[in-house]
């Protein structure tokens, strides 16, 4: 398959539904390190511990150690940090912004019955992940320019209709051929990109403990999300003397929204006091998304317009969860602590996009997905040490590359940290994490052998949350 990397770092397939793309069933698939302070510090190694309302969007079973109604809430800050490698030449930015974790309550209901301890109803709005990027990069001296790309590669009229309406692209209707100035030369390239939105899951689960020796669970998660990108990329070409003689800019605006729903089952296995199993299983969330595109072309004038919305479906892939943890004491020892860890399994070549009016399109799209995305193993551990109403909380996680190549990257390793308190009918929690990643970025193919398309991005994101939670 000849793959053509576009401005976003997408795959334009089809140019009138270009806003499917498989960058953005990455985006809707993978999810972050957010939550409550208690999850983040633990790097989300709750799987097999439970007693925390973000469970309820991991492994729902944990709910079912709550003896006792409870409400909590988290909220704190988001900062994100890119620094550029265009050919030696180095930029950086960054992006900050408020952060909700989660909010949420759980009703306990004590039944008469000595097997069953009891049950769980719990209502929560979790933020699975945080969009918040921006990159500038610039490039010099390059042998080809990107309108010779779109050119020889004859993106259809809606796509091109911006290049040739602002005379950067001419078009002789007879002969059916483009042309532009840009076509020969040297050029220099300036493109920024900023990124923003989140993704964020209503859920309401049911759980049980059973004997205090099983707990099982189910969640129903509602997930809403919301993503903002606007970008900009300037061409100038060059005289003999390097002197600038032509440029365009070029701007694009996205807008996505989605709404999905999907199911989490999971149990938890505590044999002895002192060690617990976990497993859960999420299904695919069944995503229907929006998508509105604007975009215009300055040259020696401007055009631009609204693309028409783009209405369709998005499958994303089952998620398989794993875990075991070793708990020491109780919260009526004086020093306790417990040591967890979480493997998931996910495959995102099994992403799949649904078009009802583009069957082709979307088998094309889908083979794509399929090409360029891999399974992935993701490894949390998580530890606590508790001093009386004291808690110090480390974690590590790392998740692997989705994509099967190595000209995109989108693994990462997280190092956490937190404290809390916690007396008899509330608890205060502070975490942190620090996220950290290289990927590399491909504008599009050059058919120039000199040229280095490449870009090497460095990313890292803090955030630090902090959980106010009351037991009645």
């Amino acid at each position: 398959m000849k793959k053509i990397f576009l401005l976003a770092a997408s795959l334009f397939l089809v140019g009138s539904l270009s806003a499917q793309t498989i960058t953005d069933a990455l985006r809707f698939s993978q999810m972050g390190l957010n939550g409550s302070s208690n999850y983040i510090s633990r790097a989300g190694a709750i799987g097999a511990l439970g007693g925390d309302l973000t469970a309820a969007s991991y492994n729902p079973a944990g709910l079912g150690l709550f003896n006792s109604n409870e409400l909590s809430m988290s909220t704190g800050f988001y900062g994100s940090f890119t620094n550029a490698n265009a050919n030696g030449l180095l930029s950086s930015d960054n992006r900050s912004n408020f952060n909700l974790g989660h909010i949420g309550g759980l009703v306990f209901f004590k039944p008469n019955s000595s097997d069953i301890k009891g049950f769980q109803f719990t209502f929560t709005l979790n933020r699975l992940k945080s969009f918040g990027n921006r990159t500038i990069f610039q490039r010099n001296g390059l042998n080809d320019s990107y309108i010779s790309h779109i050119i020889d590669n004859r993106y259809d009229d809606a796509y091109m209709r911006d290049f040739y309406e602002s005379y950067a692209v001419d078009i002789d209707t007879i002969n059916d051929v483009y042309t532009s100035v840009f076509q020969n030369g040297r050029f220099n390239q300036l493109r920024s990109f900023t990124e923003s939105g989140s993704v964020n899951e209503f859920s309401m689960s049911f759980s049980t403990n059973i004997n205090n020796f099983i707990y099982l669970g189910a969640t129903l998660g509602i997930p809403i999300a919301n993503y903002h990108s606007s970008e900009s990329f300037m061409e100038e070409r060059l005289d003999v003397t390097g002197t600038p003689t032509d440029r365009y800019i070029y701007n694009e605006i996205k807008d996505i929204y989605a709404t999905g729903v999907n199911l989490k089952i999971g149990t938890i296995i505590r044999p002895v006091n002192w060690f617990r199993i976990g497993l859960a299983i999420h299904t695919p969330t069944y995503y229907s998304i929006e998508d509105n595109l604007y975009s215009d072309v300055s040259y020696q004038k401007s055009s631009g317009g609204d693309w028409d919305p783009v209405t369709y479906n998005l499958q994303t892939p089952f998620r398989f969860l794993g875990s075991a943890a070793l708990v020491l004491g109780d919260n009526k020892s004086i020093i306790a602590g417990s040591l967890s860890g979480d493997y998931e399994y996910a495959d995102y070549s099994n992403m799949k996009y649904r078009l009802s009016n583009n069957i082709l399109a979307e088998n094309n799209i889908n083979t794509a997905i399929a090409d360029y995305f891999r399974p992935t193993n993701t490894l949390r551990i998580g530890g606590e040490l508790k001093m009386g109403t004291i808690a110090l909380r480390g974690g590590y996680c790392i998740m692997d590359n989705p994509y099967s190549d190595n000209k995109n990257d989108a693994g990462a390793a997280s190092i956490t940290a937190g404290i809390g308190y916690r007396a008899n009918n509330y608890y205060i929690d502070l975490g942190y994490a620090f996220t950290s990643g290289k990927s590399k970025f491909t504008e599009y193919e050059s058919t120039s052998a000199l040229d280095n398309r490449v870009i090497n991005l460095d990313h890292q994101s803090h955030i630090a949350q902090l959980t106010f939670g009351a037991r009645f």
